[in-house]
């Protein structure tokens, strides 16, 4: 195999790759990136055996072959020479030469053949996405996504497929986030549930910025491909939670704040509050939300008010005479906040012991997007 490529241009593609391939390899050909030259397109390919990303790159292709090279050692080389050309030839004996106009430098390399590649399959379902929606959709409910492998079931996004509606969520069991695109147009008739896991969407999210997305996939295996690259994943063999019945519908009481000022509020609070369990505490009036945060162990508290809006549809609670109380996790509370687009949000309660709902004042066309979080002993 032999071909030429700038160093900056290999260097942005391998580090597209590079983020997949495991710090400690379970096969020591996945340290490697498989090169596969036809003409003047060299196709990478790099693996952990759950995840496999292709990418494709315009070179001048000299001669054809595969080709498995130490990923790190390649990296490592190329961001050394980021605007000179590089001549690469690969022998027989897979021997990789580096030329450049100063210098020759040579690696070992692995048989192509050692290296595993992911399955084609023709028989998946398609999901064709607009250059903004699928990174919009996961990046709104991913920091929900639990992170403890012993919940396997809640480790990755729910993808629900149904006619004209998709649905992604994302829960750890403390908060959810849930958005539903109901003008989808499926051209297809299925009606699925697949579980995407977490380090999928991150890479997806990673490495796809604005082009237009297809997804494809059965009840086993995910192929995301979007500009020049390919994503292949197993999806979780596991059953999503049952969510639902979870999210209150009859919370009657809703409060209308300023999205900025209670986010602000709630980065002092965490200054002061508790390390682990960063439990806030709300005071809600009619017209006032009191925050306070304390650290017992340490002597630390904070206390703050804000304006806000805050009224039972029931019509008969005077919230000045009796404040309505209640406390979460400010770091939760914050990422939900944090989401919302609208300078005024709304959140919607219960009782101090049931979850509430985080919505923008006003949700986009098509779309419903809610954030719900448990909240904590008030203490």
């Amino acid at each position: 195999m032999k071909f030429s490529v700038t160093g900056d241009k290999l260097v942005d593609y391998l580090s597209k790759l590079n983020s997949v391939i495991p710090t400690r390899s379970p096969l020591p050909i996945l340290d490697n990136i498989l090169f596969e030259l036809h003409g003047n397109e060299l196709k990478l390919l790099a693996s952990d055996l759950e995840i496999f990303i292709r990418t494709t790159v315009e070179v001048d292709g000299k001669k054809d072959g595969k080709v498995a090279i130490p990923a790190k050692k390649l990296l490592e080389i190329s961001r050394t020479l980021p605007s000179t050309k590089l001549d690469i030839d690969v022998n027989d004996k897979n021997r990789i030469t580096i030329k450049t106009k100063n210098g020759k430098y040579t690696i070992g390399g692995e048989p192509s053949d050692d290296f595993p590649v992911p399955e084609e399959k023709s028989d998946m379902h398609k999901l064709e996405f607009d250059g903004q929606t699928l990174r919009r959709c996961l990046s709104k409910v991913i920091h929900a996504v639990n992170t403890d492998e012993l919940r396997r079931n809640m480790s990755g996004i729910l993808l629900d497929v149904k006619k004209n509606e998709l649905k992604f969520v994302a829960t750890d069991g403390f908060r959810l986030g849930k958005i539903i695109k109901d003008d989808f147009d499926l051209q297809t008739d299925v009606e699925e549930k697949i579980i995407i896991p977490l380090k999928t969407s991150n890479l997806i999210l990673r490495l796809n910025s604005s082009n237009d997305s297809v997804i494809e996939f059965d009840e086993n295996d995910l192929k995301v491909s979007f500009g020049d690259i390919e994503i292949y994943s197993k999806l979780i063999d596991d059953t999503f939670p049952s969510y639902e019945n979870v999210i209150p519908g009859d919370n009657d009481k809703i409060l209308k704040i300023k999205k900025d000022e209670l986010s602000n509020s709630l980065r002092r609070a965490l200054i002061f509050a508790d390390v682990i369990t960063k439990r806030v505490r709300l005071e809600i009036t009619n017209k006032t939300m009191i925050i306070k945060a304390d650290n017992p162990e340490i002597g630390s508290e904070g206390e703050e008010t804000i304006e806000s809006n805050f009224v039972s549809n029931s019509g008969d609670e005077d919230f000045d005479k009796t404040p309505f109380v209640i406390a979460f996790n400010a770091g939760y509370l914050l990422d939900a906040v944090s989401q919302m687009e609208t300078d005024e949000i709304n959140i919607s309660f219960g009782s101090p012991s049931k979850a509430a709902i985080t919505t923008p004042s006003e949700q986009k066309p098509n779309e419903n997007f809610i954030e719900l979080i448990m909240p904590v002993r008030v203490g």
